[in-house]
């Protein structure tokens, strides 16, 4: 890791502070993530985040993220609080974000897995109540189906899926939009006593359809706690708002399906891809006889 770098953009976005450690962070393909510690001219130690966009950066901008979670700060969700952005590339080699540390760990907590499940439901609701009207420009998401035919598996048993897909009509969300996360699973929260300290990585925020992000959290419950921990989320989510099976079945075949297209460049541990593939096929048959039905 180059820490001369981080020295050197520290120096130049807050004279006379200093770099005392940078640690890589994990994290996606996205964006390089590190922790830094800045010292001031005193000696005060401050901890920040660093998220330096990928090359190929494919989602929201750095310019979005930071206008994002500036507003999202300013509605009092755990978000990071963020401090500056950068797209010159004059400070670092791409376009970053800084923001503040937050403490807590992604791991569940000990004991009642289905209390943690119940909480993230409950911080997902409170996700799309944000007004939407006081958010910077977001990409819509509202509609599975177009794309869900290029992330379907070719093989016989989903031909009937396909046709079925196929014949439907007037898939598009036409409720209220709400603010969606976009990729809202275990390893984008931050926990610290039994709570939900943080809710990062909003690289795939939207605007549109509150289902896909049920849909997105309760496949990734699944590959963690099987279909317990699906049908748990799924019903501490209806508890805030009413959720429509038929349209909940099709973001879940979107998710699915589109996470089974893209896992092999994951580098998961293959046990772990076994499991998920095992599982997210099985979301895909439960939600078809869904939509059949």
């Amino acid at each position: 890791m180059n820490t001369l770098k981080h020295a050197n953009m520290v120096a130049q976005t807050w004279p006379g502070a200093r770099l005392k450690s940078a640690r890589r962070l994990t994290g996606g393909v996205s964006a390089e993530v590190y922790a830094l510690e800045v010292a001031d001219d005193l000696g005060n130690v401050t901890r920040l985040v660093l998220r330096e966009h990928a090359p190929v950066h494919t989602s929201i901008s750095a310019e979005l993220e930071y206008k994002l979670l500036k507003a999202l700060h300013g509605f009092g969700l755990p978000v990071p609080e963020p401090l500056l952005f950068d797209a010159s590339c004059t400070l670092l080699a791409n376009p970053f974000v800084m923001m503040r540390f937050i403490e807590g760990h992604s791991a569940i907590p000990s004991g009642d897995a289905f209390d943690y499940i119940d909480k993230m439901a409950s911080q997902l609701f409170k996700i799309h109540q944000v007004p939407v009207q006081g958010l910077p420009g977001l990409p819509e998401r509202v509609d599975p189906r177009p794309a869900v035919f290029d992330y379907l598996p070719e093989a016989s048993e989903w031909i009937g899926l396909r046709a079925s897909l196929r014949a439907l009509s007037d898939t598009r969300f036409e409720g209220a939009p709400c603010l969606l996360h976009g990729d809202y699973w275990a390893q984008n929260l931050l926990w610290h006593g039994g709570q939900i300290t943080g809710v990062l990585d909003w690289e795939d925020a939207a605007i549109g359809d509150p289902l896909a992000d049920v849909a997105a959290a309760s496949v990734e419950l699944r590959y963690l706690f099987g279909r317990p921990g699906q049908a748990r989320f799924i019903a501490a989510y209806s508890a805030f708002r009413p959720v429509e099976a038929h349209r909940l079945a099709l973001w879940q075949v979107y998710v699915a399906a589109s996470a089974h297209h893209f896992m092999s460049g994951w580098q998961l541990p293959p046990s772990d891809e076994a499991n998920r593939r095992r599982e997210g096929l099985a979301s895909i048959r439960e939600a078809e006889q869904v939509l059949r039905a």
